[in-house]
């Protein structure tokens, strides 16, 4: 006869603290906590009568705290009253380095009699060090791979860590160090394991015998071990409901984006501008190579944008070309934002410190948003609004600890982030072969909103747009040139060879030694997998017509390296042009706030042998060491979405699925999530870059100890980001990858890997050749 099934009992969350120690997966144990709230069979069956759990309000009960924005005072006094339960987050370092595990020392010693901890990763070494043990490097780091781990069969108990959880299960390791058993006083229990290299055992849990003290490295049945940790924690205070809901003050320390409460309905405006897009009739033989050369090119002296879809992709495809009416370029050692509208008229602002370059963008666009007559976002339209690049270095602003210690980024103009303002652009839908044009025209009458202050964001976009009759003269103009068929133009553009002297910042050699440094810190714990790069450069002479336009060598890349993210960028107000084959998708948010990032991790070098490209395809797919890397980064931008994203919407929508292009096949995953209500599209990108495919993880030690690596050269627009914020919210943003920036008479490539202990020196050189040679066009 089977045993009756107990029915569960439903028990309200306790109120947690999430301590995050600069980790760039601490966010991820939300989305545990969210799979608790959706898992209708989670129930604890150790004592015989399972439980679920009320999650109704689990955001108002859970908050994730930096360690750093904590003294142990503020700890003491401000939040330690209001929590049941502490976990305490993963982190790079070792809890013996005070820089790396401080005050929480005395959270573990002081008040671990009393409080339910729960220590993850070197949290868990916390424990072991704070009552005596001692951390050591383990036989061979593990991160982003798969290990079996058991546990204690005789703990599971309704007090258990992994109560209702099999007592052998695969789970996904990220540690270089490990608790040295030996080293154990008798009130520690190990209660899991994994076998090392060696054959030996690894600790992988612990518990305090007296204590509700608990620490764990393993990731598999996250949310059973968290319900098992939080069932534990309200037994331990003999309670069956728990403390209130955190306070205003508690939850406002979040670093991880909190829904706001309902707002009071936008006060109705008459409308400045109003957006708009009509159909063009074209003639064959119109292509977006064309368009650009005959409409655009050399029409404003700012300069021209194409925003090139020269790749297939299985999806609808757009290309988009316009002329500039402002640029904005902003310089994060100087901190301050030029707005430019002719070759005579330019103005800067200094950008105050209680803000941001992103908080000034994106007022602006919302601004924009708010008083402009949109289209259904269903009817096709180009992307007015701001377009353009936010180089690596602004990693300054979105993780100010990440300063380089010796400046290497000098206070020029565009220093930081160069974007131009679309105010009328042509548009072409690759599928449908339709070209349309759209702009934001100003209406009469309209300006509702009323006079900006100066120096404002609003002011900013005071005087964009087109004025009605400028909107129909240039719709005109268009319509009449490609009504007729395109006459061939013996004066049209032709590709040039691309430079064959570029030379790496470091040589081979060099470069590898920088391998061996970053796999010792990996190996020590410091980080996870770090991203090295280095710079190619190359000279014009000053004779070169290619100094004052760059087009040409354009022409060249797309026709050898064709992608789905390629774009010219030429600016010559701004010294710089971008000319980029991107296969990398960062990030896109469309105007309903829907956002989906996707990282490559893995890249293999295509042959022309039918039979060796399949093989080639095929390895990078089963390479352990490159699934790791992609899994890592994938983890990494989960947390990343997290901060901006309602926890419920983030998904991994496809994992690690292989990509060919011309040159190279890549390995891609997809991510997606939900903005949560009230956050700015440009704002959610800042809490996202740099791209952690570009960095490592954590993302913030990986930068400090890039920054060292790579001898504290900027990267400048290279491993930041290209795109465009458009009035209505939607964005869409590339990695600067497989790019060719040109400032002046100079050029650079970069190109560069990711970094595991697993890493080969002499693979990982070639990969970047690869890289590069993917640009250049050669192949092998």
């Amino acid at each position: 006869m089977a045993a009756k099934r107990t029915r569960a009992r439903t028990r309200r969350l306790p109120t947690v603290l999430v301590l995050d120690f600069w980790d760039s997966y601490t966010a991820n144990i939300l989305k545990l906590i969210d799979q608790l709230a959706r898992d209708s069979a989670s129930t604890h069956e150790g004592d015989g009568a399972g439980q679920q759990w009320d999650c109704a309000e689990w955001q108002d009960r859970v908050v994730v705290v930096n360690v750093d924005s904590l003294s142990w005072d503020s700890f003491e006094h401000d939040i330690l009253p209001h929590v049941d339960c502490v976990i305490l987050g993963p982190g790079p370092g070792t809890p013996h380095r005070k820089s790396d595990f401080s005050w929480p020392t005395r959270l573990l010693d002081q008040v671990g009699h009393r409080v339910p901890i729960f220590g993850l990763c070197l949290g868990c070494q916390g424990l072991a060090t704070v009552h005596g043990g001692s951390v050591v490097r383990a036989t061979a780091p593990k991160h982003g791979q798969v290990s079996s781990i058991r546990h204690a069969c005789a703990s599971c108990t309704s007090s258990s860590l992994f109560s209702g959880i099999p007592t052998s299960f695969d789970a996904v390791q990220y540690n270089s160090l490990v608790v040295d058993p030996h080293s154990l006083p008798d009130e520690l229990e190990v209660i899991a394991w994994t076998a090392a290299a060696d054959g030996s055992d690894e600790v992988m849990a612990l518990r305090h015998r007296y204590k509700p003290l608990w620490g764990s490295i393993s990731s598999t049945y996250g949310s059973r071990i968290l319900g098992n940790f939080f069932a534990s924690a309200l037994n331990f205070h003999a309670r069956a409901e728990c403390t209130p809901n955190l306070p205003p003050h508690v939850l406002a320390l979040s670093t991880t984006y909190r829904p706001t409460r309902p707002r009071a309905p936008a006060q109705q405006v008459a409308p400045t501008w109003e957006q708009r897009t009509v159909a063009l009739d074209v003639a064959e033989g119109w292509s977006p190579r064309l368009v650009f050369e005959r409409l655009v090119k050399g029409r404003s002296e700012l300069g021209e944008v194409w925003l090139d879809s020269a790749r297939p992709t299985g999806v609808p495809q757009h290309s988009h070309v316009f002329s500039p009416q402002a640029t904005f370029a902003y310089s994060v050692g100087a901190s301050t934002l030029t707005l430019r509208t002719s070759s005579t008229s330019s103005r800067t602002s200094p950008i105050p410190e209680s803000t941001t370059f992103f908080n000034v963008i994106g007022d602006a666009q919302a601004h924009l948003k708010r008083l402009t007559r949109l289209q259904p976002s269903s009817a096709p339209h180009g992307p007015l609004g701001f377009v353009g690049h936010v180089g690596y270095e602004v990693k300054d602003v979105t993780l100010p600890l990440s300063r380089s210690r010796v400046p290497h980024a000098v206070s020029e103009e565009h220093d930081g982030a160069v974007l131009a303002f679309a105010g009328c652009m042509l548009s072409y839908a690759h599928e449908e072969g339709e070209w349309s044009a759209s702009g934001l025209v100003r209406l009469e009458g309209g300006g509702g909103g009323g006079s900006p202050e100066a120096g404002s964001s609003a002011a900013l976009v005071d005087d964009v747009g087109l004025s009605e009759e400028d909107w129909s003269a240039w719709v005109a103009e268009v319509q009449q040139t490609l009504a007729a068929p395109p006459v061939a133009d013996p004066d049209s553009p032709a590709p040039a060879a691309l430079p064959t002297d570029f030379a790496p910042d470091q040589s081979r050699a060099e470069y590898m030694a920088s391998i061996e440094q970053a796999r010792r810190s990996i190996v020590a714990g410091d980080a996870y997998e770090l991203c090295l790069t280095t710079q190619f450069r190359s000279t014009f002479p000053p004779s070169s017509p290619l100094v004052a336009d760059p087009y040409p060598l354009y022409l060249t890349l797309r026709n050898t390296n064709p992608a789905p993210y390629a774009a010219y960028f030429h600016l010559p107000l701004n010294d710089l042009a971008l000319l980029s084959t991107s296969p990398e998708r960062f990030l896109r948010i469309d105007a309903a706030g829907r956002a989906s990032m996707k990282p490559i991790k893995g890249t293999a070098r295509r042959s022309s042998d039918p039979v060796e490209d399949a093989r080639r395809r095929d390895a990078l797919e089963a390479d352990v060491k490159e699934r790791a890397e992609n899994l890592m980064i994938v983890d990494l931008i989960r947390n990343d979405l997290l901060k901006s994203c309602d926890v419920e919407s983030v998904e991994v929508e496809a994992l690690m699925q292989i990509e060919t292009y011309q040159t190279v096949h890549q390995l891609v995953t997809t991510v997606v999530g939900q903005l949560g209500e009230g956050v700015n599209p440009f704002e959610a990108m800042a809490k996202a870059f740099p791209p952690g495919s570009m960095t490592g993880a954590p993302k913030l030690r990986s930068l400090q100890l890039l920054d060292d690596l790579e001898r504290h050269v900027a990267r400048r627009a290279y491993s930041g980001v290209f795109g465009f914020l458009a009035i209505d919210g939607s964005s869409d943003w590339a990695v600067v990858i497989r790019t060719l920036v040109k400032r002046g008479r100079d050029l650079t490539l970069g190109a560069g890997g990711a970094i595991t202990h697993l890493s080969d020196p002499a693979k990982e050189w070639e990969e970047v050749l690869t890289k590069v040679d993917a640009v250049l066009g050669r192949t092998a």
